[in-house]
């Protein structure tokens, strides 16, 4: 095949191929997240701030690979339903979690075999060769209580990733710039990135087994009280819940974090009627609900 590029003078350089062949990299679904059986309890309601990356471990394209990669993860897990920052943000979730990455080792180990040479086709200066390479990426993580702001767990995950591959890239001389850019998660820490994050989903879980399931009041009538989870949340018909009525927040007065929230239990209701994300249940118990109250599994 003849490449014909004018009035441009292009060198091969390291680690574009895997870009301009198309090799796939398998998508979580597929390759890191293993298959489980359907989840048919309540889903909680969670939330993924931002990764913090400094410049040291990738910087903005780490943290957002990574955030990315982990939402993906947590709504392909099938346990919750995952709120993001244009749907309410991360107060609408029960729990929001916060990562960092804590090590960040592109080429933690490897080798191989590489050819340097002079103009190919008169053109194109050239540098070809076959390498392994191991990428290492640990993260530690924060779950955190939307509700108190108090830490509900923490956790770490190490995630690694081999790859064999041909080098063979395409700078641009004139302007320095790769052509095709280079996408996070083809790379080999993206892949190390995304291993560490399928541990750290069950870690996840595991820290929101002490979150008690909520949703919220959207509006009480006599037709029935009106909450903010339906189907979507795996909502039954017959589920009981209890009305909580928010009391004063407290605040520490020196760091302004939240310490606690008041809450006054206020009567119970129990589910009727179910919709795609809105569910209408009846008072049993107690006074009536108003627009903000929360609801608790019982």
């Amino acid at each position: 095949m003849t490449v014909s590029i004018p009035h441009r003078r292009l060198i091969l350089s390291g680690s574009a191929l895997i870009l301009l062949t198309g090799a796939a990299v398998p998508g979580l679904a597929r390759a890191a997240i293993q298959e489980r059986p359907r989840y048919d309890g309540l889903k909680k309601t969670i939330a993924v701030d931002i990764f913090r990356a400094t410049e040291a471990v990738g910087g903005s394209v780490t943290a957002e690979g990574m955030t990315a990669m982990l939402t993906q993860a947590l709504v392909e897990d099938g346990r919750f339903l995952v709120i993001e920052g244009g749907e309410g943000g991360p107060m609408a979730a029960s729990a929001l979690v916060r990562g960092a990455v804590t090590k960040y080792d592109p080429a933690a180990g490897g080798g191989g075999l590489n050819i340097s040479g002079g103009p190919l086709g008169g053109l194109i200066g050239g540098r070809a060769g076959t390498r392994t390479q191991t990428a290492v990426m640990e993260i530690a993580l924060r779950l955190i209580d939307t509700a108190t702001g108090q830490v509900i767990s923490t956790s770490s995950a190490e995630g690694r990733a081999s790859s064999r591959t041909s080098e063979a890239g395409l700078v641009d001389n004139w302007g320095g710039a790769r052509l095709g850019g280079e996408i996070f998660r083809a790379t080999p820490i993206g892949q190390a990135g995304q291993d560490a994050i399928v541990k750290a989903v069950d870690q996840i879980a595991s820290g929101m087994r002490t979150v008690v399931w909520s949703a919220i009041v959207v509006d009480a009538t006599e037709g029935g009280v009106y909450l903010n989870a339906g189907a979507d949340r795996n909502v039954q018909p017959g589920l009981g819940l209890s009305v909580w009525r928010p009391g004063r927040t407290l605040t520490d007065p020196g760091t302004g974090e939240v310490l606690d929230q008041e809450m006054t239990r206020i009567g119970r209701v129990q589910v009727q009627t179910v919709r795609d994300r809105l569910s209408v249940a009846a008072v049993v118990e107690g006074e009536t609900p108003l627009r903000g109250d929360v609801l608790k599994a019982d």
